[in-house]
């Protein structure tokens, strides 16, 4: 066996609305081996994973896994089952899997499970690989060896407990979050309305202000400047320096790092030169200038300003055990990091108590080793500092906290210009004035953990994930206006037509088609860009202000969506096209890729659907949103059973385009006022604008506004540029098209007979990754449409020998009928398309379909110079080259 790929897919996909794992693997000189023909294999596995027996799998009850492994089941079925119970094991919740075989590649088996640690998800398969392997050879591996493999691999790539908070946070309010690196970079929101976070730091956090608060020297001396009560002390750079400042001071001091954190290295209650000289040493392992200063005798609270209002407020309490009579320190201290409350770093509510050179010094101070055993109920603080990153907890004193210390703590963040700051305030109670109390602030930090906050060891848990998300967003989701466009023909179409709209009302649109990602109508990047990272790129772009998103169901296969959900979604059609990839054989297969568009919605979005299309008809039955119909067809039942119930439809009546609500009807223009149909000639076109007339008319669109963009958007290449691009070249009649199926290559051919011209003549050729039925229905399509054609090949073969597809489309027309004289192959395009404008007589009609619309234009504009010289052009308005939005 060999694992091939392994890919994580984040948005909603076919397989399921959650993100899955996506595993692909060759299962070679095992592909037809089943579980009952290997000996003890299963009885093997059964007693490494006994929980096995606990899966379901398509018998709907416990033990139906074991069941289909003693009637005999693929590896490939094994392994995804092996997967799930060891992350089930690992502590994750995996709610779907699936195993199927891969119909364009024998052998192979996509293996598909939901995850909630995409690293752990990745860690479990290799691992549910390698112990199948092992089973397979006879060798028995360590399960829980395995398991603790898993945990540790989804702790360390795990968001951290603050950052968790705003995440929750955030879906409680509905706000769209993407993670940005591995680590706890987010983005809340989308477009124009987006903000980042990260852990307790936003984007509005000033750098100076950071760079204040980690200098703590710099820090202690505004407080001080600014009236605040800070310990004395200073900063040195050796142990004889450090010793000085003990001696001057006169009583018990702390050492700590000058730009420490975290509580690092930080020794307190310092008495003796001895420990002043150890506590610098251990200091001096993060960083060369250390603070020596004043200890401040009393309890430390932490509390924590967010946009200037006190937010919560803790007493920090130092690790430490409690004994039994028997127990040592250090079992003591293992005992207490088995609570699953602990895990390292910043993983979980509550760190492991780490047991470093300032925990050996704090119990020498007292007398005290590692191999202690203390008395029963006696407790043993590990440390002075009480930080909860060293092992510390936490209690609740948020509504004990006198006003005066509540005003000083907001100063202090003011002084130093946070907008979110965790104070460290030493005094003895915290329901007293620091005035009268001695209190002391001792630090002012940035990014200030909110653990303690969230999950104290003791008192009332405060949602400062919630707090912070406030700040950031006081108001509404961080939400865009997300269009969503699919269907087979006319994606692209529709989608410039909906940016053209919003355009015209001088939004910032971010849009995304099979040319390229447009922002506010310049070219952001080049390409096919009709996949979920294109999405994304648009929703991270901090300008848009609505996203328009051509959404093809490659991407969708490949990668799913890129967004949680549409406010709009358009499906404006299905037909044959792609079949034989990526599982899809049939179009009913091509319409349930489609539908997830109209699935992924809230029950306040749009759907927009094709009222002509049986197919997209039934993808109302799936769909949350509220629906729309678009219908060409007179008295479509579809939308006279909707109107009916007062629903909306946009549709033809009399010539002119309407937009009707239950018996309401408002009047957008004649179908004839928009260039795009061409005069009612392009049908195909028609059904395109009114899908794009419904989404203005759901993005708020006055009547005015929707018919002055319909009537502005030009058939050429400034707004549409390769569909149905129209030039005249010596008297030929020429179009450039995209079409690439035989629906859309139909929709043309039908419409440029309208045109009646002397001959129509087509050049055309077929994606080689599109099965040999498909590409004949096309050759059926051309020899009975077209008078002459013109057969080329795309440069990029996708995996067809050169001649491949040329000769089944040429066989095929022949055996439909058409004379092998009115033929021709020639495989280059550009070749080809010089050909066709060669040896087509005036008043011909010719439309090639090309593969790089570049060559066709350079063609173009070449011959339109030359005739130009001549004095013998005749350009129409829409017939202008190069540009293009």
């Amino acid at each position: 066996m060999e694992i091939k790929s392994i890919q994580a897919i984040e948005g909603a996909n076919v397989h399921s609305y959650r993100p899955i794992i996506r595993a692909v693997v060759d299962l070679q000189e095992r592909v037809e081996v089943m579980s009952n023909q290997l000996g003890d294999f299963t009885n093997k596995l059964v007693a490494c994973l006994p929980t096995l027996a606990d899966h379901y799998c398509s018998r709907g009850k416990p033990g139906g896994f074991l069941e289909r492994l003693e009637e005999g089941t693929l590896l490939g079925h094994i392994l995804e089952h092996v997967t799930i119970e060891l992350l089930t094991l690992a502590g994750q919740t995996i709610a779907y899997g699936k195993t199927q075989a891969i119909t364009e590649s024998p052998g192979a088996y996509e293996i598909i499970y939901n995850y909630q640690s995409k690293e752990g998800a990745f860690e479990a398969f290799q691992q549910a690989f390698d112990l199948v392997e092992a089973l397979l050879c006879g060798e028995i591996k360590d399960i829980s060896s395995i398991i603790s493999t898993i945990k540790k691999v989804i702790e360390e790539n795990s968001l951290g407990a603050s950052t968790e908070a705003i995440v929750e946070a955030c879906k409680e309010r509905g706000i769209p979050v993407q993670r940005l690196n591995d680590r706890s970079l987010l983005q809340l929101g989308y477009g124009r309305k987006q903000r980042r976070v990260q852990a307790a730091m936003t984007d509005k956090t000033s750098c100076i202000a950071v760079d204040i608060s980690c200098d703590k020297g710099l820090t202690k001396s505004l407080l001080c400047s600014g009236g605040i009560p800070v310990p004395e002390g200073s900063v040195v750079r050796t142990e004889e320096e450090a010793v000085k400042v003990l001696q001057r001071l006169g009583g018990q001091v702390v050492v700590k790092p000058y730009n420490g954190n975290q509580g690092k290295g930080v020794s307190l209650r310092l008495a003796t030169e001895a420990e002043v000289r150890s506590a610098f040493r251990l200091a001096q392992a993060y960083g060369e200038e250390i603070i020596v200063e004043e200890y401040i005798e009393g309890q430390h609270y932490r509390l924590l300003v967010i946009g200037g209002r006190l937010a919560a407020a803790a007493k920090r309490i130092p690790a430490y055990v409690v004994g039994d009579g028997s127990s040592s320190i250090k079992e003591l201290v293992d005992q207490v990091n088995q609570d699953s409350q602990r895990g390292p770093g910043h993983q979980k509510a509550l760190t492991k108590i780490k047991i470093d050179p300032v925990v050996i010094m704090t119990l020498t101070q007292r007398n005290m080793s590692l191999n202690t055993v203390p008395l029963a109920n006696e407790i043993v603080y590990l440390r002075e500092s009480a930080n909860l990153s060293t092992g510390g907890v936490a209690e609740d004193v948020t509504d004990l906290v006198h006003p005066d210390n509540i005003s000083i703590a907001i100063y202090a963040a003011q002084i130093v210009g946070l907008d979110i700051a965790g104070v460290d305030l030493v005094i003895e109670d915290i329901r007293e004035s620091f005035r009268g109390k001695n209190g002391y602030i001792i630090e002012v930090n940035a990014t200030p953990g909110i653990r303690m906050h969230h999950h104290p060891s003791f008192g009332q848990e405060h949602n400062i994930g919630k707090e912070i998300v406030d700040l950031v967003l006081p108001s509404g989701n961080g939400r865009i206006p997300v269009v969503a466009v699919t269907g087979t023909n006319g994606k692209t179409t529709t989608t410039r037509m909906i940016g053209r709209m919003l355009l015209n009302q001088e939004l910032n649109v971010g849009m995304a088609t099979t040319d390229g990602i447009f922002i506010k109508g310049n070219m952001l990047l080049k390409g096919d860009t009709t996949g979920p990272e294109s999405a994304r790129i648009i929703l991270r772009h901090p300008d848009v202000q609505v996203a328009v998103l051509e959404t093809a169901r490659g991407g969708i296969l490949r990668a799913g969506l890129g967004y949680d959900y549409a406010d709009i979604a358009v499906i404006t059609n299905v037909s044959n096209d792609h079949l034989g990839q990526f599982g899809i054989e049939t179009v009913e297969n091509i319409a349930d890729v489609k539908s997830l568009v109209a699935e992924v919605v809230q029950k306040y979005s749009y759907v927009i659907l094709n009222a002509d299309d049986a197919k997209v008809i039934k993808m109302g039955h799936r769909t949350k949103g509220k629906i729309i119909y678009f219908s060409t067809e007179k008295d479509n039942i579809h939308v006279c059973k909707h109107l009916a119930k007062g629903g909306i439809a946009v549709f033809i009546r009399r010539g002119a385009i309407l937009v009707c609500r239950g018996t309401e009807c408002f009047r957008i223009c004649a179908v004839k006022q928009v260039p795009i149909t061409w005069e009612g000639k392009a049908k195909h076109n028609v059904q395109n604008i009114l899908a794009a007339v419904a989404a203005g008319w759901c993005l708020g669109l006055s009547v005015e506004a929707i018919r002055n963009s319909l009537e502005k958007f030009n058939a050429g290449t400034q707004d549409n540029r390769g569909r149905l691009n129209h030039y005249e070249l010596s008297g030929v009649q020429v179009f450039i098209d995209y079409g690439h199926n035989a629906a859309g290559i139909q929709e043309i051919i039908k419409t440029l007979k309208k045109f009646k011209g002397r001959s129509l003549v087509g050049c055309l050729t077929m994606p080689g990754d599109r099965t040999d039925e498909s590409i004949r229905d096309v050759a059926r399509i051309a020899a009975k449409g077209f008078q002459r054609l013109i057969i080329r090949e795309d440069e990029n073969l996708r995996g067809r020998k050169p001649g491949e597809v040329a000769g089944i489309i040429y066989n095929t027309a022949v055996e439909t009928g058409m004379d092998p004289k009115c033929i021709t192959v020639i495989l280059a395009e550009r070749q080809a398309f010089q050909y066709g404008l060669d040896t087509c007589l005036h008043g011909d009609v010719f439309v090639m379909f090309y593969e790089h619309i570049e060559h066709i234009e350079e063609e173009i504009a070449l011959r339109l110079s030359l005739e130009n010289k001549a004095g013998l052009i005749s350009i129409q308005p829409e017939a202008v080259v190069g540009g293009g939005i």
